[in-house]
């Protein structure tokens, strides 16, 4: 496939590379999941793969679920389905994309002791390095490889796509890798596995529905191609399909969001809430301390200047993308609560905003000022040193009633101020070494501007 007009020249490939920079982000990301310790939703949702992978069935009637050991502030999230069994109430997807782990490890057992959270939360670390590998073969179009890998290594590295979507296995591991799937598809114009990609997210989260169908139809139109939509339409519906048969299975009622209830009902139980509300809801996506994206990823707000100027000149299908991604991040705040519960490090509700903005914000950051460079560096190793203090110390997590008047961060560095410090302070000269390296190197490589920036 040629290489969009403008975009940089590639440096030579080289495959093992690649390979092992993978390797070392999954072997980094699975070395500090969660293992004893996690969100409900997580521990259900393993339990459930669990159930199924060892017994082929995914019922606990007559099972001892009291003898799951969870912790002080957690709870199993089960209950009598339509058809009468005891089931996990989760989305489809949150339960079958950990099956294959357990299936696995089947020789583990069937009782109560038997059960892990391993395989679920290695599953979870090699979906976010699959996704983090896509969304590296769709910016090796628009730059060279190794500036490219930066861009992916900085969303991998200093955001809760460490922290959370690859900590534990939430539904945010299926609509994250959707998101990056539809990305690399639509480069190759491949519709119908825009879809494919795109029902998997569906599995994760059904609203992940507006993100597909924005897509979809924005290219449809802009193109004016209609075929586009009718691609991305079939397969994606066909999931959904799927979803619902597996809740008939799992449930006894043909539902594609599983046990939740409607869309009417979450709707009417967000009308009831005043306008304040929604209003604080909102915003708390956004720059909540503990939960907003722009707290822990500030980075956006050096890149926005950059993406500003240069919006009309980026490929249409980020700009659609982007745009997704914050309609989608409007009805998230309409339907849940902007804390996303408790027991995490950092935000997780608006981790499909993140990756939705990722195309546009990183093809624009390679088109920065030399003062937008300076200012993004230091950014980048505070960012680092904050995320990665939290993947490895797994804990200062607060209360979803503290996000507006706590941080995690903060927290950490209330009680041990010294080792904090210390740990901030070295990840961000390491930042400001390794871009240092960089520029040099590219320099006498003689690298377009883009690349040596």
């Amino acid at each position: 496939m040629n290489r969009p007009p403008g975009s940089a020249r590639p440096l030579k490939s080289r495959p093992w590379l690649v390979t092992l920079t993978g390797l070392g982000i999954f072997i980094l990301y699975a070395a500090t999941t969660a293992r004893d310790r996690v969100v409900n939703d997580v521990l259900s949702a393993s339990l459930a793969a669990w159930r199924i992978g060892t017994t082929g069935q995914p019922w606990f009637d007559d099972f001892p679920l009291d003898e799951i050991p969870t912790g002080p502030d957690q709870q199993l999230w089960t209950g009598v389905a339509g058809n009468g069994h005891v089931a996990v109430f989760r989305s489809p997807g949150a339960i079958a994309v950990g099956v294959p782990g357990y299936v696995l490890r089947r020789q583990g057992g069937t009782d109560p002791s038997d059960f892990s959270l391993l395989p679920g939360a290695l599953t979870a670390a090699l979906l976010a390095t699959v996704t983090l590998f896509l969304l590296w073969l769709v910016l090796r179009l628009h730059m060279s490889d190794g500036v490219a890998a930066l861009m992916v290594l900085t969303l991998g590295l200093t955001t809760p796509m460490w922290t959370v979507n690859a900590n534990s296995l939430w539904t945010h591991s299926l609509t994250v890798i959707g998101i990056a799937g539809m990305s690399w598809a639509t480069t190759r114009e491949r519709w119908w596995l825009v879809g494919v990609f795109g029902g998997l997210a569906l599995w994760g989260r059904l609203h992940m529905a507006l993100v597909v169908a924005i897509l979809g139809l924005g290219l449809a139109l802009w193109r004016r191609r209609p075929r586009i939509a009718l691609e991305v339409g079939i397969t994606s519906v066909s999931f959904m399909v799927l979803a619902a048969a597996w809740s008939r299975w799992m449930y006894g009622e043909w539902s594609p969001q599983g046990p939740y209830p409607s869309g009417p009902a979450y709707a009417g139980a967000a009308a009831d809430k005043s306008l304040t509300d929604h209003l604080v809801n909102q915003l708390g996506l956004w720059v909540s301390p503990d939960r907003g994206i722009l707290v822990w990823t500030p980075l956006l707000l050096v890149l926005a200047p950059a993406v500003f100027r240069s919006w009309r000149s980026l490929p249409d299908w980020t700009r659609v993308l982007a745009l997704a991604g914050v309609a989608y991040t409007l009805v998230q705040g309409f339907l849940n609560l902007f804390p996303g519960g408790s027991g995490f490090y950092g935000y997780r509700l608006t981790l499909e905003l993140l990756v939705c903005l990722f195309p546009a914000f990183a093809i624009a950051a390679t088109r920065m000022r030399s003062w937008e460079w300076w200012v993004a560096t230091p950014v980048i190793g505070v960012q680092l040193g904050a995320i990665s203090f939290g993947a490895f110390a797994e804990g200062y997590f607060l209360r979803d009633d503290q996000s507006w008047t706590d941080n995690s961060l903060a927290l950490a560095l209330r009680t041990f101020p010294i080792p904090v410090v210390t740990w901030l302070a070295l990840c961000l000269a390491l930042v400001l070494l390794a871009a240092r390296i960089v520029g040099q190197h590219a320099r006498a490589r003689h690298v377009p501007e883009t690349a040596d920036a």
